[in-house]
């Protein structure tokens, strides 16, 4: 397997302090780095056209990722092909066709564990934006008409299924070192009309933030309840820490052993 990283950025103190901070990059690892772009899409796309990788790694700016994190991923992308060798798109954390979670990382936004460990990876219908690798061969590309940076995880996965290809969650602890949000910004619910618009054959689609659907009732309520919420007092909001190694370190996230390749 060669696996390429690539990250887009609009920080370079938070690239250094979290992604290129993680210690498997500092082996030689590929990464490519795009910056100044208007869209995920966009980034990726460009990314993924410089990088010599034949699994394209695609990872956010504030992203730790622990020690063995690429032995596992190995191994896991090893095991996957033996189950379905026309995989697409896996990712640490997922919803399925049921609307049940799978994944497991830590959101430093939400100061918790999100998520339990996997023996296998689990067959998923979306997948969050976080971490998403990509098999080269698939030919799957970033729609780089959807606009900013959501829901493109999603727009994947939906190109990979109309293709006959599966997508995945799987096991590969990592930190997401984030701020934390009170509402969900105007950015968010662009990218959600144009979902719904492009994909109007296929809702409702659940996502790992909420559901896509025809009549827009899911953001409705979210909206309502975001309004009533901003009106009392404010919930504490995680935020991003200086040495996410070190929170890596005292989390006890309970990582399987480390495979056997």
């Amino acid at each position: 397997m060669k696996c390429s990283v690539i990250v887009a950025t609009n920080d370079r103190q938070i690239l250094e302090a979290c992604l290129l901070a993680s210690p498997d990059l500092a082996s030689g690892l590929e990464v490519v780095v795009e910056t100044g772009a208007l869209s995920a899409g966009l980034a990726y796309n460009a990314g993924a056209r410089k990088a010599g990788g034949d699994i394209l790694l695609f990872v956010h700016q504030d992203v730790f990722l622990p020690a063995g994190w690429m032995d596992r991923l190995a191994w896991t992308v090893k095991q996957i092909g033996k189950v379905d060798p026309q995989w697409a798109v896996m990712g640490v954390f997922g919803i399925d066709e049921e609307g049940h979670g799978h994944g497991h990382l830590y959101s430093t936004g939400l100061r918790r564990i999100v998520g339990a460990p996997l023996e296998m990876p689990a067959r998923v219908r979306t997948l969050d934006e976080v971490v998403l690798v990509v098999r080269r061969s698939a030919k799957l590309q970033f729609d780089e008409m959807l606009p900013g940076f959501h829901l493109y995880a999603t727009d994947l996965c939906l190109q990979a299924q109309g293709k006959g290809y599966g997508c995945y969650a799987f096991e590969d602890f990592c930190i997401h070192n984030t701020n934390g949000i009170k509402v969900l910004p105007k950015d968010y619910w662009t990218a959600y009309g144009f979902m719904r618009r492009k994909w109007a054959s296929q809702l409702p689609i659940v996502t790992p933030c909420m559901t896509i659907s025809r009549w827009g009732i899911p953001a409705l309520g979210y909206r309502l309840r975001a309004a009533v919420g901003l009106g009392r007092k404010a919930r504490e909001i995680g935020r991003r820490v200086s040495n996410p190694a070190a929170l890596c370190s005292l989390l006890d996230y309970a990582w399987p052993p480390s495979p056997k390749h």
